[in-house]
């Protein structure tokens, strides 16, 4: 099946390639068009929309990227049995339980189903405008929220540096694990925050040429209560790269600290953390089959990297096959309290900061421990995005790193 993506956005192409990679079953092409280019022939036209462009002309099903703004206009100019309307900033699921049924959809069914996907179709746009204002209230109650905690962390830091006078140990003591549970809320507020602006406003990365060592320390700082706080060591062996890496230092090193605190808190009193970087050649083309996703892969390993993998190890328990994917889903849980599932939004943040960043994450598990895998691209200068260009296409990229 031909999908055509027009846009100047190349985010909105990278967001339809990974949706299409989650969709086997089905060969999928994916091309991709400026809109001031010819328009590519197709079955489905995704369309970032602009006030003056036209479908005119442009036979097959069409999905439009609109603003919240927008979407009165484009109604009362577009017949909505003809088009799909999207939200912007596009939600994934959304996007890809669309591309599911334009691709299911059959020529000998698509009379007596139009009437009802017709309602499918408005009611998906409603949920995104009140699932888009969740979002709004949820980011303005934890800006409110974070600010009397900031507060609180203050006066608790005055009165264990003796600033207002001396304290017992006893006082010392609770005061010190006040301030601990204080921080550990502020960084839940911190990543609820994150989040939803994220979501909310599509946020972009600032990326430049910085320090990942300089991160790595920034982050070791934030979490070392909680390592001392259970005896864990953690190790750090972190080679220079080969190449300078570009990326935005505050989401890096929000990345360490969620993989970090994530480690400590399923890692054994006395345990450890093992925190390596190096430079790595990372194989990420791939094709799609009718029947699943195969892999064309360069089966011998190039000699120039062209990306930084960190890993983070510990020695805590481990988690099985088959959920491995599914840890880095916001709001899941696949078992009991004491299971590593994503019931939080720590590794769900992770996914996204690496998506932005043109990289990827995963998790590999034996018997014991976890190994977060981050694979952060080399970008250069100027560069701001992961666009694998080739005569006017994008290909479906790999979800798999190879190992070093």
């Amino acid at each position: 099946m031909q999908v055509a993506v027009i846009s100047r956005d190349d985010s909105l192409k990278r967001q339809c390639r990974d949706a299409l990679v989650a969709l086997p079953g089905r060969r999928w092409n994916l091309l991709a068009a400026s809109p001031d280019e010819l328009v590519p022939a197709a079955d489905l036209y995704i369309w970032d929309w602009e006030p003056r462009m036209t479908l005119s002309g442009v036979c097959g099903a069409h999905m439009l990227a609109i603003g919240r703004e927008e979407a009165g206009k484009v109604l009362a100019v577009l017949p909505l049995p003809a088009v799909t309307l999207l939200l912007k900033p596009i939600d994934p699921d959304a996007l890809r339980a669309f591309l599911e049924q334009a691709g299911n959809r059959s020529d000998a069914l698509r009379q007596d189903r139009d009437a009802i996907l017709d309602c499918l179709l408005e009611t998906a746009l409603r949920l995104q405008e009140y699932d888009r204002e969740r979002m709004n209230f949820l980011a303005r109650a934890v800006h409110d929220f974070r600010t009397p905690l900031t507060a609180v962390n203050g006066y608790c830091g005055m009165l264990l540096s003796g600033q207002l006078g001396p304290l017992a140990p006893a006082q010392q003591e609770v005061l010190a694990r006040t301030l601990h549970s204080i921080r550990r809320l502020s960084r839940l507020a911190t990543a609820l925050f994150q989040w939803s602006s994220g979501v909310r406003v599509g946020l972009q990365p600032d990326i430049r040429e910085a320090d990942i060592e300089e991160c790595c320390r920034q982050a070791l700082h934030e979490i070392r209560p909680l390592a001392e706080e259970k005896s864990i060591l953690v190790e750090v062996d972190l080679q220079a790269p080969e190449q300078p890496l570009r990326f935005d230092p505050a989401q890096v090193e929000q990345l360490l600290v969620n993989l970090l605190e994530n480690s400590c808190k399923f890692t054994p009193r006395g345990g450890y953390i093992t925190v390596r970087g190096y430079s790595s050649f990372w194989e990420r083309r791939a094709s799609v089959s009718p029947d699943c996703i195969s892999m064309e892969r360069r089966r011998g390993s190039s000699p120039r990297a062209n990306a930084y993998r960190l890993e983070v190890s510990d020695n805590g328990m481990g988690v099985r096959p088959e959920h491995l994917q599914s840890i880095f889903q916001e709001y899941t849980s696949y078992g009991g309290g004491s299971d590593r599932s994503g019931s939080g939004l720590g590794l769900a943040i992770c996914k996204r900061i690496l998506a932005e960043h043109g990289g990827r994450i995963f998790a590999e598990s034996g018997n014991k421990g976890v190994t977060f895998v981050c694979m952060l691209p080399f970008i250069k200068a100027g560069d701001g995005g992961s666009r694998d260009a080739e005569h006017g296409s994008i290909h479906l990229v790999e979800e798999t790193a190879d190992k070093a």
